[in-house]
């Protein structure tokens, strides 16, 4: 059997069904500002009512549609009649499961914060099980909250590059602190790296290398090539450059990695 398409945008199949979960979406509220922030017109005219309101904005165009329904996802939505949190939980559920079956290039996020690209699911599945284990360790401080916004940063319907790779960055922060430099408030991942490159032999990395050393080096090249990746992150004299969204990919992916390492011991004090 072919392997099915993925569609970009909203294909014919799926427009009744997106356009259903809006309208149920916003039957307790949220579509009279909503329209407002969206600047579609047409729902603006029906700001006086909330079953007006979210008429149109599940009459809206079909071009609209998908940024409709990432809206109310990252406000916190959908507001069904019902104010069960079951009744909630089911929409979002209901809404994984037509956008899966109508082959759609878009997903919930792990995070139910709005939607994100479907791409390989077991690259997925290792950024939000490093997340998790950050967030089960106490020592990891806020890693796994800021490794899912820079997942959904560069993989949300409206990518925004640099967000992706602050966010990366501060996971990373956040995983290490704990291991590297506890007693510094004001820790960095640069001053991190640093004071892993002044002390190599005060840590170690669970496979242990030719040598038997377990040796550091690759733990500091990662560290360095995300760091050092920030050409924005100081002003200057001469112009700074944007993130490019290849970049921030990469850097999301690489700090995924390396908070799974901290958190998970692969990194770790010598006895």
């Amino acid at each position: 059997m072919p392997e099915r398409v993925l569609h970009e945008d909203v294909p014919d199949h799926l427009e009744p069904f997106l356009r259903q979960w809006i309208y149920k979406a916003l039957l307790r509220g949220g579509g009279q500002l909503l329209s407002l922030q969206l600047e579609i017109p047409k729902a603006q005219e029906a700001a006086s009512s909330i079953e007006l309101a979210a008429r149109a904005l599940a009459s809206a165009q079909t071009c609209d549609l998908l940024r409709i329904v990432n809206s109310i996802l990252m406000k916190g939505g959908p507001w069904p009649k019902s104010t069960a949190k079951s009744a909630v939980a089911q929409m979002r559920e209901d809404l994984v499961i037509v956008l899966k079956s109508a082959s759609s290039v878009w997903q919930v996020g792990p995070d139910r914060a709005g939607l994100v690209r479907r791409i390989d699911e077991t690259a997925a599945d290792a950024a939000e099980k490093a997340a998790q284990a950050a967030d089960d360790s106490p020592r990891a401080g806020s890693a796994g909250k800021q490794l899912r916004p820079a997942w959904q940063a560069i993989y949300g319907l409206e990518p925004e590059p640099e967000q992706a790779y602050r966010d990366a960055v501060k996971a990373v922060e956040s995983a290490a602190h704990a291991i590297v430099e506890p007693n510094n408030a004001r820790a960095t991942l640069g001053s991190m790296r640093g004071e892993l490159r002044a002390h190599p032999d005060r840590w170690m990395l669970a496979i242990p290398g030719g040598d038997g050393s377990g040796d550091i080096a690759p733990l500091l090249a990662m560290i360095g090539l995300l760091w050092d990746g920030q050409e924005w992150r100081h002003g200057g004299q001469t112009p700074t450059r944007d993130a490019t969204t290849e970049e921030a990919e990469m850097a999301v992916h690489l700090a995924a990695t390396l908070v799974n390492w901290f958190v998970s011991g692969a990194v770790r004090r010598r006895p």
